[in-house]
């Protein structure tokens, strides 16, 4: 049996002067309340010497109520967007592994996922007016899932995986049948081959289901369908020595089916936290991934280990336009360098103290195009959606760091622990904010560092 959970709060205000009004948020009274619940059971029982049945029943529930309320030019408070969801999930998984032969094992399962969601989403916009309704729904849905996927070692150096998954959404009644397929050649002692392909489907979020019209309150995107995208990936790898391996994989992926907004750049590929869609989508967006992945992996022997990575790659995307873009993560190069070493002390030298790092540097983020001149009478960033994503910032450095001594007692085991993240203080491009003091459009980032001490105690 396992179980976690969290809660998390968060709320800003206002300033009251108009004189230090600066952007839009410096007048906004913020208020996110959220939290998180997993619960559930795994079992196992091995029915025969050659098959095992393994079971998982599971409960998650998420919530977000989430105020924003705005002063207006005569400082009294008006509200300006809401969100309120709870989405409780029910997983009920079972799978069936059975060693058929002594070249033949087959992994056959299914899950039920029943969806319960409590969906109420408001939002002004940048108009100043009342909230108009985007969703407000209750109920429940199911997405169903079954598989079968089959190994067969032909020889001692050659492998095939063969499968096959289907889901079906019961909201819409869309359904997807996917085919894997995976080769593994031991070409040499140290080198091995891969290839792989497999038709891949992703259900969006519930609450853009529910999207409703201004006009009519109808539902715009009940029908939605998956996103889905056909992966192909080759590998080779090499053991250079017992702790030294490198691999490289090059890959594509093709996506298709990707809800996007008629005439437009939009495109779900795009999305961060975007709550307030008053939208009706199609699936008719496409996108592309394509690139090489590097890694050289020592493994911890001597005390310390090391990973070297780094990937190149090109991403692009057509929005309900049918116009090829890049991608909004589409940074075209990565690369990391993590490493650590760990120092055995104590009189029976049974603790550890291990020291890690972790290096980062990445390409530019991408991001729209706007044009000042149209943001200035309507005192709001205006962006050019024609050339969206077209613009870079600089290419970024971001470091992490840990130190840590476990203490090995023979019934109480504990850990201390000091992580930083983004010791760099590297500051994450969020967005744009329109500038009301200097009529300028302005960055906007975070710079967000964050020590974490912790106590861990095994028992």
């Amino acid at each position: 049996m396992w179980g976690l959970g969290l809660m998390d709060e968060a709320k800003i205000k206002p300033k009251t002067d108009p004189a230090e009004w600066h952007y839009a948020d410096d007048k906004e009274d913020y208020n996110a309340q959220q939290s998180m619940g997993a619960t559930g059971i795994n079992h196992r029982i091995f029915t025969s010497n050659r098959s095992q049945l393994k079971t998982t029943l599971a409960t998650t529930v998420s919530g977000i109520d989430w105020k924003i309320k705005s002063l207006n030019n005569q400082s009294d408070v008006v509200p300006k967007s809401v969100v309120n969801n709870t989405n409780w999930n029910f997983v009920f998984q079972s799978a069936l592994t059975t060693k058929i032969s002594a070249k033949h094992t087959n992994r056959t399962g299914f899950s039920a996922t029943g969806l319960q969601y409590n969906t109420f989403l408001k939002d002004a916009g940048t108009t100043g007016s009342s909230p108009v309704t985007i969703n407000n729904e209750s109920g429940f849905s199911t997405l169903l899932s079954a598989y079968t996927a089959s190994t067969f070692n032909l020889s001692n150096k050659l492998s095939v995986n063969l499968g096959i998954n289907s889901q079906l959404f019961t909201l819409n009644n869309n359904s997807t049948l996917e085919p894997r397929l995976g080769l593994t050649w031991q070409w040499k002692e140290n080198q091995r081959f891969g290839f792989g392909y497999g038709l891949h489907s992703r259900l969006e979020r519930i609450n853009y289901f529910f999207t409703q019209s201004a006009t009519t309150n109808e539902r715009l995107n009940k029908d939605m369908d998956f996103t889905k995208s056909h992966r192909f990936i080759f590998s080779y790898s090499n053991k250079l020595s017992n702790n030294l391996i490198l691999k490289v994989e090059p890959y594509f992926q093709y996506l298709f089916n990707v809800p996007v907004i008629a005439n437009s750049s939009f495109s779900f590929i795009n999305l961060q936290d975007d709550w307030f869609i008053n939208n009706k989508f199609e699936n008719t967006g496409k996108g592309r991934n394509y690139g090489i992945d590097l890694s050289l992996e020592k493994y911890l022997t001597d005390g310390y280990y090391y990973m070297l990575t780094s990937s190149f790659f090109n991403s692009e995307y057509t929005g309900g336009d049918q116009i090829w873009r890049n991608i909004r993560y589409n940074r075209n190069y990565l690369f990391n360098l993590l490493g650590g070493k760990e120092w055995s002390l104590g009189n029976n030298r049974q603790n550890i103290l291990g020291l890690n790092v972790r290096f980062t540097y990445q390409g530019r983020d991408r991001y729209n195009s706007y044009n000042t001149a149209e943001s200035i009478p309507v005192k709001d960033v205006v962006f050019d959606e024609t050339r969206a994503f077209s613009k870079q910032i600089d290419s970024s450095f971001i470091a992490h760091f840990t130190a840590s001594y476990k203490v090995n007692k023979n019934k109480l085991p504990h850990e201390f622990a000091l992580k930083v993240l983004n010791a760099t203080s590297y500051g994450d491009l969020r967005g744009f904010k329109y500038n009301f003091m200097d009529k300028t459009v302005n960055e906007y980032r975070e710079k967000i560092m964050i020590p974490n001490l912790s106590y861990k105690i095994k028992f």
